[in-house]
Formats: structure tokens, C-alpha cells, sequence
């Protein structure tokens, strides 16, 4: 039924956008994922199967003039080699049932498409849903299914991600740990490190600042290719909570449901139970910082994602 409920959220966003011919989005599904494009321009890669197996995520992630925004996927000599499960967009938890599902020290396996791309018509969404496995590798522990949304904005790719994690197995544990949640890596020539800027909706300024805190946004933006590139990633106001933030200026985003960080007490889930999480990822390019407004974003978002 729930899947149901997010299929008919995303029927209704599909009947309200209006894409210009020109940019029609469209996938190109394969064994391994779906492809993403914007007319024949391949826009994001959403990886659910690969060896050694890890978890679902979306790669290599470009704006709509074609300014890649996240880190490559695989690694490159040219970036950073810290953190290389930090595959570009990524959601998952560091501790359930103990289990470092953030590291990768436990197997999220995809199971099913439970609703396919489509490249006719409008076809701007697709549902996944995954495993997170216990330590024998055949257990399920919780079942993860991730509506994902692929809309064109004046302002930008937005992307929306509703994700419910469901318990399949009585007493599963979700720890506050501070690696969890829908995470962004950036593009290592985005980084703060290298002079780009990170700032969130409270008017904090760098990591170490936002690192911890509340926040409805956090933007990490800076100048590429002539452009003002960066992504901004955005919470929903019916989240149950403002989500705290796991955020670094070596180019990680984080907004983390289960807060305050590292010190709230774990939840735990019955057969059965149920959590929902809403996120937003606004993907932008523009003339100068002057041209782009976070807010604007947050307030596109809200308005897509009814």
C-alpha cells in the first residue's frame, strides 16, 4: 500500500511539470542501474547492482549544461582516494542492528524495481527497492524503497528522493551515529578545501560550522568551467524533525534523520514498523553566486514534492 501512495505521489508530480521538449527526461535501463538523460546528454548514473556488492547509489551526477557536480565514480587520479565509499548520492545508515551499513561493512542488495523507468511519455521517476542484509548476508533486516524524482526546474536538475525504511524482523536497532541519511560527495574541485563555499539556511559558513546543527538546506557551491555550480540539498517541512547535519569541507553533504548526532537515543523497530524520509537535491549552474538563490530552491522543492 505504501508503495502505492509514493507511485501516486509521483503520477501526480509527473501531471505537474512541464518540461520543454528539448529536455525530456528519459532512462536507459541496464543490469547494473539506470542511465539518467536530459535530451541524449547523460545527466546521472543510479548504480543498484555491482561487485563487490554494497548498496544502490547515483553516480557521476552533471548539470543540465553538463558540469559534472559529484565526485567520479570510480575514483580517479585526479580526486581525492579518501572515502571511496562515497560514491556521489548515496542513503543509508552507519549503525542498525551494530551493522556499519555506511562503510559498507554490511550488503544492501537491491531487490526489485517496483516501479521501472519509462522512456515514453513523461517518464520522470522510478522506485527501487532494497535489502539491508545482516551479518549472515541472507537475513533482512530493513526494507528500504526509494521513490526517485527527475525534474527540470528553472533553476536547475532537482532530484527527489522519499525513502521509507520498513523492519523486517522484530527489534532492529537504528543507531544516531552521525554517518546517515542522505549524503552528497562533491566534486573534489568543489570542495571548501579548494575554495568553494558551503552555507546553510541559518547564514553558517563552512563545516566545522554547520557540522552538528539543524538546518531546512545546506549549498555546496563554487566556480566551474566559468560557471556557479553546486548542489544544494534540502529537507522537507512534514520530516517528522529539522534534520541535523554530518557536513565536511572535504566535500560531504549530510542531512541525517536520526539526530542530534552521535547522542540521540536509538529507535528501535518492530516487524512491520515504518519510517518515512523526504529529500531534496537541486543540481545548479549559473552566471555568477548572484544568480542563485538556495531558498529559491527549498521553496521550488516544496512546491514539486506536494
Amino acid at each position: 500500500m505504501r508503495n502505492l501512495v509514493v507511485l501516486a505521489c509521483i503520477c501526480s508530480l509527473c501531471m505537474s511539470v512541464s518540461l520543454q521538449a528539448e529536455e525530456v527526461v528519459s532512462f536507459a535501463k541496464h543490469a547494473d542501474g539506470v542511465d539518467v538523460l536530459v535530451g541524449n546528454r547523460l545527466v546521472a548514473e543510479y548504480v543498484h547492482t555491482e561487485e563487490p556488492l554494497g548498496r544502490p547509489f547515483i553516480s557521476n551526477v552533471k548539470t543540465l549544461d553538463g558540469i559534472q557536480v559529484t565526485r567520479n565514480y570510480p575514483v580517479t587520479k585526479k580526486d581525492q582516494q579518501d572515502h571511496p565509499h562515497h560514491q556521489g548520492i548515496f542513503h543509508t545508515f552507519s549503525q542498525v542492528n551494530g551493522i556499519d551499513y555506511w562503510h559498507m561493512k554490511g550488503i544492501t542488495k537491491h531487490r526489485q524495481m517496483t516501479h521501472a523507468p519509462n522512456s515514453k511519455g513523461k517518464p520522470l521517476g522510478f522506485i527501487a527497492e532494497s535489502v539491508y542484509l545482516a551479518t549472515d548476508q541472507k537475513t533482512p533486516l530493513l526494507k528500504e524503497v526509494i521513490a526517485y524524482q527527475f525534474v527540470i526546474s528553472e533553476l536547475g536538475l532537482l532530484i527527489v528522493v522519499d525513502a521509507t525504511i520498513t523492519a523486517e524482523a522484530n527489534n532492529v536497532v537504528l543507531g544516531s551515529k552521525e554517518e546517515g541519511g542522505l549524503a552528497v560527495r562533491m566534486s573534489s574541485d568543489l570542495r571548501v578545501e579548494a575554495g568553494a563555499t558551503m552555507v546553510d539556511d541559518q547564514g553558517r559558513n563552512g563545516g566545522r560550522d554547520i557540522w552538528g546543527k539543524q538546518a531546512r538546506w545546506v549549498d555546496n557551491s563554487g566556480k566551474k568551467q566559468g560557471q556557479w555550480v553546486g548542489v544544494t540539498l534540502m529537507t522537507h517541512p512534514d520530516n517528522e524533525k529539522l534534520y541535523h547535519w554530518h557536513a565536511r569541507d572535504y566535500g560531504l553533504l549530510t542531512a541525517n534523520p536520526l539526530g542530534p548526532l552521535n547522542t540521540a537515543p536509538s529507535q528501535t523497530l518492530q516487524l512491520g514498523d515504518s519510517k518515512r524520509f523526504r529529500y531534496g537535491v537541486m543540481i545548479h549552474s549559473h552566471d555568477s553566486p548572484k544568480s542563485y538563490q538556495p531558498d529559491a530552491a527549498q521553496k521550488a522543492y516544496e512546491k514539486i514534492a506536494k
